[in-house]
């Protein structure tokens, strides 16, 4: 008859001599035919794509006067993505949208109501992405500088990961060798071996930058915005136990 005590001791120096494995791998369910794991891989990598996206607002009383200080305020955009590096082919425009907004005036004596044009709106929308990080981050560094230009814009920037499907692909296969060490390494202690991989399911991946700000905690928009990003990705898996000592 196996003593419990003798058992959890075993586990307990089986899980000591093999503690980089447990940091990598974690044992969720124990039975008499099979063991589950979840296996990790992490790692750091560089995004090798950048994308900024501006939106130039407008407002004015003439719609004539809101299309010139459009077109202006497009030319000077533009002029300077280009001075930053920016070639015609990682430059994009849409067609811009405007908007007339109205205000309504009501008589009370005669129950009529009539609508005058306040002023005109509008917005414009400049895309830019380029496998060259450092004309993202210049474009990013020097769009304020057209504020004292009278333009009003605001805009955001991403860098993303090209090949994501196959790095993935890769940390799905590490992490199932991380589970299937950390599996042979608790059956060990109990003269058992491990068998076939019975069930195996990926579970979340996650994002965040590589160095988060521990103030504002905001890692999904960190993520977004940063160059090095830091991947986690666990697998649950379902081993057969083979043997008893």
């Amino acid at each position: 008859m196996r003593c419990p005590f003798l058992a959890a001791v075993t586990i307990s120096c089986g899980f000591v001599g093999c503690g980089f494995l447990v940091s990598r791998a974690i044992i969720e369910k124990n039975s008499r035919n099979y063991v589950e794991v979840r296996g990790l891989s992490e790692k750091v990598v560089r995004a090798d794509i950048g994308n900024i996206s501006i939106t130039i607002s407008n407002r004015n009383g003439s719609i004539e006067e809101l299309y010139k200080k459009r077109l202006a305020d497009k030319e000077k955009v533009i002029a300077m993505i280009e001075s930053c590096g920016a070639t015609p082919e990682e430059i994009s425009c849409d067609m811009g949208t405007h908007n007339r907004v109205e205000e309504e005036n009501t008589s009370s004596a005669a129950a009529i109501t009539t609508k005058k044009i306040r002023y005109f709106e509008s917005e414009d929308r400049i895309f830019v992405q380029s496998k060259d990080l450092d004309k993202i981050r210049k474009i990013k560094d020097d769009i304020v500088k057209l504020y004292s230009d009278g333009i009003f814009l605001t805009y955001t920037y991403s860098y993303r990961l090209s090949e994501f499907g196959n790095i993935k692909a890769e940390m799905m296969r590490e992490a199932s060798v991380n589970a299937r060490k950390c599996a042979e390494a608790f059956l060990e202690p109990f003269g058992q071996e491990l068998g076939s991989v019975s069930q195996l399911r990926q579970g979340e991946i996650t994002i965040r930058a590589a160095h988060e700000n521990e103030i504002t905690n905001d890692w999904e928009s960190e993520a977004k915005s940063s160059i090095d990003k830091r991947l986690r990705l666990v697998v649950r898996a379902r081993f057969k136990r083979v043997g008893d000592s």
